[in-house]
């Protein structure tokens, strides 16, 4: 279909022709003044043009591309565009296992951890601790064998529990050394070092080269200590003291002490373990951080501890619901702070709650007997209703009545409810107890 346009008046031609030598501009404004008809379809022209996605140049004619170089640059730029809408309809890949990993050295490799169960003596999961996937852990080792092995010659060993005891008590000294007891006061860190470390080291070749304090290690030790229940609460102190040493040639050795020091009016306790780490010189520096920081992020199960505690609670007479409701809020704040180490790493110490378990009911055993003997008393306990008393030590036989008084007495074929001076009050026979 063609546009008929109307011809040009004769007076248009004439004010064309006033116009001498016009140029395309002003033959243009003339044509539209005179034919306004003309002028709206040529704008009715543009704003098809417009309408349909036409757009003019931004620049002038000499920084725009030609065409053809125009067109190229177009597909080249949606490419990635198109490749974006075909990958969003692409069949779903199936979810692969969460990998946790942590970049292990300057050139930024990574290592693959996994969670390491550890048991103790009696097969009960105490923890898991985050270590690259291809070390090995051993819950019951025999003495002196590695309870973490891995390639580029990764070796941790554990050595056992040493305790100390130290009073200024000539009579508790003496106690004490009588029952095969160390006697001995805590020194400071660098004479500890020194005194019990040093000697092991230079059997084996090595030297010292520098200690320092881990805190993240002393963090989560001294949580572990506080979810445990004891019978006498008292002041506490826990350190993680790390130790570098070195042989002759070179090879780094890597010594983890695990410190805790209590005290109380009379009586200093305290005791240590160790790890000792070794590797290959080139990985050594690599194996002692994931060392350390799974260490410092293990995960304890809480049902050993749990059950460690009822029984130390019932032992001292605690309240079951008051110790189990102390349990339910430390299970939750535990758990609420596991949430924000899931992907750390270290290895951790074998059967710490068999260790802590025995020095702790050692100890109050130890404790109760020599309060005991100091104080001259003897327990006994009530058959009728089980109620446990201490009474003063030296006699054969002892009487309760309902008010709660006690006699003592050495006589085989006394019996104070026969015994008229003392106003008809019931007496019942108490039991000694043997520790």
């Amino acid at each position: 279909m063609r546009l008929a346009f109307p011809k040009a008046s004769v007076s248009f031609q004439n004010e064309i022709h006033k116009v001498r030598d016009p140029n395309p501009v002003q033959l243009l404004h003339l044509t539209l003044m005179k034919h306004p008809l003309l002028f709206l379809l040529c704008l009715t022209a543009a704003w098809l043009t417009v309408g349909c996605g036409e757009s003019g140049p931004s620049s002038s004619a000499q920084n725009n591309p030609p065409s053809e170089e125009r067109s190229s640059s177009i597909e080249t730029n949606n490419a990635p565009v198109a490749e974006a809408a075909f990958a969003k309809v692409k069949e779903p890949e199936p979810k692969k296992p969460e990998v946790t990993g942590v970049k292990t050295n300057s050139t930024g490799s990574w290592e693959k951890l996994v969670m390491h169960p550890v048991h103790d003596a009696q097969g009960t999961l105490t923890m898991e601790v985050p270590l690259p996937a291809q070390w090995k852990l051993t819950s019951r080792p025999k003495p002196g064998e590695p309870t973490i092995e891995g390639p580029n010659g990764v070796k941790v060993v554990d050595y056992p529990l040493q305790m100390f005891r130290f009073t200024s008590d000539p009579r508790m000294q003496q106690m004490y050394t009588q029952a095969g007891q160390r006697l001995r006061p805590l020194p400071n860190l660098e004479a500890l070092v020194q005194q019990d470390l040093a000697p092991w080291a230079e059997k084996r070749g090595l030297k010292f080269v520098k200690q320092y304090e881990i805190p993240e290690v002393t963090r989560v030790d001294k949580w572990f200590n506080d979810q445990l229940f004891k019978a006498v609460p008292g002041p506490m102190q826990i350190a993680a003291i790390g130790t570098e040493w070195e042989s002759a040639d070179g090879e780094p050795c890597f010594i983890l002490m695990h410190l805790n020091e209590g005290t109380s009016q009379q009586l200093q306790i305290w005791s240590y373990y160790c790890s000792v780490l070794q590797a290959d010189k080139a990985h050594f520096e690599t194996a002692r951080k994931l060392f350390i920081f799974g260490l410092s992020n293990a995960r304890y199960n809480l049902e050993p501890i749990a059950a460690y505690n009822r029984m130390e609670a019932q032992k001292a007479g605690q309240s079951w619901a008051a110790h189990n409701a102390r349990m339910a809020q430390n299970q939750a704040a535990f758990e609420a702070s596991q949430r924000n180490f899931v992907n750390r790493s270290t290895a951790a110490h074998d059967a710490l709650m068999q260790n802590w378990n025995a020095r702790n009911v050692a100890s109050d055993r130890t404790q109760e007997r020599f309060v005991d003997t100091i104080t001259e008393r003897t327990k006994v306990v009530d058959p009728a209703s089980g109620q446990q008393h201490k009474v003063e030590s030296g006699y054969n036989h002892y009487w309760i009545n309902s008010d709660g008084k006690y006699l003592s007495t050495d006589k085989q074929d006394y019996n104070p409810n026969l015994d008229e001076a003392l106003n008809n009050k019931k007496w019942e026979e108490l039991k000694k107890v043997n520790n």
